[in-house]
């Protein structure tokens, strides 16, 4: 079994409207590479990632990263491989605010056949990412999530080909939440062990119009995921690392385009976050807001 850079090292055909989970898996690490950081890829016409690649050595692309020793790899490997290489990245938003207290980060990718990837970053490094996560259980929807939402908008209306969503973790959500509500119509939505969601906005149906579009991706041991309520079911899959550390999108196991499945059982630990989140959020009920 092959990790994701190994994955990146190893196809040999262009991404032509074909994405495998295992492309969805690189996708949402590559996105953590601030990609803002330079002229070309946060432009509308953007550049080829072989090009971001060449200058993989300029320390402003790691700026937010919680991984920059595989960030780099990673890139270096996509931006030469057959796979990714082509791949055109455009319209790079990075966006940290205080008041309202977000973090939000996405960039769009586009194949050789014209097929989008619109993809959203997870927690960073930064200290608003951090205190920003604790929002999720509180308020629906945040700031960051409306924000996804105007950036799959606009990356739809410039769109010529078919349209995917993809996220990590926090990113997960903002892909889950953007697709659900806007009104493009999606290939699919990708979400890696994603945070969930409030369980009245999961039970009020606002998913339904991307059922069947969502392909849910979690660890056995993940504290992320089981945290809230997801909005449809959960494909279990493998990692090298085990417990909360198994959240590393780096560690998880790759096997050719697939992502290795993992037959064990939701970690304990993980069940028993969720029930003390579930008290505490008795006392203080989440704020719903949707017009």
């Amino acid at each position: 079994m092959a990790t994701v850079i190994e994955h990146a090292q190893d196809s040999c055909t262009p991404l032509r409207a074909d994405l495998s989970p295992a492309d969805a898996l690189a996708l949402s690490c590559l996105v953590y590479v601030d990609f803002h950081a330079l002229p070309g890829p946060r432009s509308p016409r953007g550049c080829l990632l072989r090009e971001v690649a060449q200058a993989s050595s300029i320390p402003s692309l790691y700026r937010y990263s919680l991984a920059s020793h595989a960030d780099r790899p990673l890139l270096e490997a996509a931006g030469a491989s057959a796979r990714f290489g082509g791949l055109r990245v455009r319209d790079a938003v990075t966006r940290l605010t205080s008041n309202p207290l977000a973090q939000f980060s996405a960039v769009t990718f586009v194949d050789e056949a014209g097929a989008t990837y619109v993809v959203f970053r997870g927690t960073d490094a930064s200290a608003v990412g951090w205190a920003e996560d604790a929002r999720f259980g509180l308020d629906f929807p945040t700031d960051s999530q409306r924000w996804a939402a105007n950036y799959l908008e606009y990356a739809a209306s410039r769109a010529d080909g078919p349209i995917t969503v993809i996220g990590h973790s926090k990113g997960a959500n903002l892909a889950l939440y953007a697709a659900a509500a806007t009104p493009p119509a999606l290939e699919h939505v990708y979400a890696l062990d994603p945070v969930g969601f409030p369980a009245s906005v999961v039970d009020g149906g606002f998913f339904e119009s991307v059922n069947g579009l969502m392909r849910i991706y979690v660890t056995a041991g993940s504290w992320v995921s089981p945290l809230l309520p997801l909005p449809a079911p959960a494909t279990v899959v493998a990692s090298r690392w085990p417990g909360p550390l198994s959240h590393n999108p780096y560690a998880w196991r790759v096997e050719g385009p697939l992502l290795a499945p993992d037959h064990r059982p939701p970690s304990r630990s993980g069940q028993f976050l969720r029930a003390v989140l579930r008290t505490l959020l008795r006392a203080r009920p989440t704020r719903i807001d949707i017009n």
